[in-house]
């Protein structure tokens, strides 16, 4: 199983208590963090196996479309060193099959 799955209405995380999951890099080089935990901003904020919102972080360039994910940013002035809480499982995806899929 790979660190992270998808399906139609819920982003699935490989849990792994006590370890931050590593950065996912996409086919283009394109690289962000994702975790979800009761330590991160997501829904829901208990471990569980499935989200409907994670925490993405530290984006190598930023993310598009800027005008729907900057409303997550906790820094628009500095997109690719910041952190986006709460942002919708479905948008992730779409991000990063924008970039051509997990590697």
């Amino acid at each position: 199983m790979s660190a992270v799955e998808f399906t139609d209405q819920e982003f699935v995380v490989n849990k792994r208590t006590g370890h931050v999951l590593p950065r996912i890099v996409c086919a283009d080089g394109f690289a962000l963090s994702v975790q979800a935990s009761e330590y991160h901003y997501c829904t829901p904020r208990e471990d569980t196996r499935y989200y409907l919102s994670v925490e993405v972080g530290f984006p190598t360039e930023r993310p598009e479309p800027w005008d729907e994910w900057s409303r997550f940013a906790e820094s628009g002035e500095s997109p690719t060193d910041t952190v986006y809480g709460w942002v919708p499982a479905p948008m992730v995806r779409d991000l990063i099959a924008l970039h051509g899929g997990a590697a």
